[in-house]
């Protein structure tokens, strides 16, 4: 490849100007900088990253295209929040994410992995035992970013970050409780076992049910979350213009389903 070539492909590969504002935008969502009903006004988000207001809204709209922002007329824009409903539904689609990425990672996984997976699900130990909840987390988000890493597989990898990037300021405080850790390093443990052992159908099981959350659970993980990150059921902004557009979008496709 010659010179102007190289140059072509590292231009092309840069992130538009857009694209740097949408990724910034969506990390600052991911890690709790960004809360759910916040704000989000144009002007001071163009004169952050110092571009005009064009690519900061196309940034706008592809976070809502991903669910990400709420965008409503006279309301503004917003981080989007989620209803128990959605919740729960999104966290149940995550497990099965993460159940075939267990299922794959076993396939694939090299030995050197196996060697970090088994180091990485023995430090936990540590945290649990010192009742440390963000050590604990830290450990849980290596043993899962490692299977990420096994399964070798982009596609998977790119929605499951979509999803966890959506819940994830809603499971920050998973690991409060004592018992919860407990129990999800017991079930870590478990997907360890089937995955070394080369039992993918287990370990996607497994891993499946570690994301499942019973009526107890899925009450006590409720309770430790501030209520302004959930929907009300009544109003919130831009609730009135997403179900506009969610009627809209039904309609047509009732329009476009052919007669039998």
């Amino acid at each position: 490849m010659n010179a102007a070539a190289r140059l072509s492909v590292v231009a092309d590969s840069k992130p538009s100007a857009s694209e740097q504002v949408r990724l910034h935008v969506e990390r600052e969502i991911s890690e709790g900088l960004l809360l759910p009903g916040d704000a989000l006004a144009e002007d001071a988000l163009a004169a952050r990253f110092r571009v005009s207001r064009t690519p900061v809204r196309e940034a706008m709209l592809q976070l809502s295209a991903r669910g990400l922002v709420t965008i409503a007329p006279r309301s503004g824009i917003h981080v989007s929040r989620l209803s128990v409903p959605e919740l729960l539904v999104l966290l149940e689609y995550l497990g099965e994410l993460e159940g075939a990425c267990a299922k794959l990672a076993t396939r694939r996984l090299s030995a050197e992995q196996a060697r970090e997976l088994r180091r990485i699900h023995a430090a936990s130990k540590a945290s649990v035992d010192a009742g440390d909840a963000a050590g604990y987390a830290h450990a849980n988000a290596q043993f899962h970013e490692l299977l990420y890493l096994a399964c070798s597989n982009s596609a998977l990898t790119s929605a499951i970050a979509h999803a966890r990037c959506r819940t994830q300021i809603y499971r920050q405080s998973a690991f409060q409780s004592e018992a919860r850790r407990r129990r999800s390093r017991e079930e870590h443990g478990s997907i360890l076992k089937a995955v070394l052992a080369g039992d993918a159908a287990a370990a996607g099981q497994l891993m499946v049910d570690h994301f499942s959350i019973g009526n107890r659970d899925f009450a006590d993980f409720l309770a430790t979350m501030p209520p302004q990150l959930l929907a009300a059921q009544v109003d919130y902004p831009g609730k009135r213009a997403a179900e506009f557009t969610r009627r809209k979008t039904n309609a047509a496709a009732a329009r476009r389903k052919p007669v039998r």
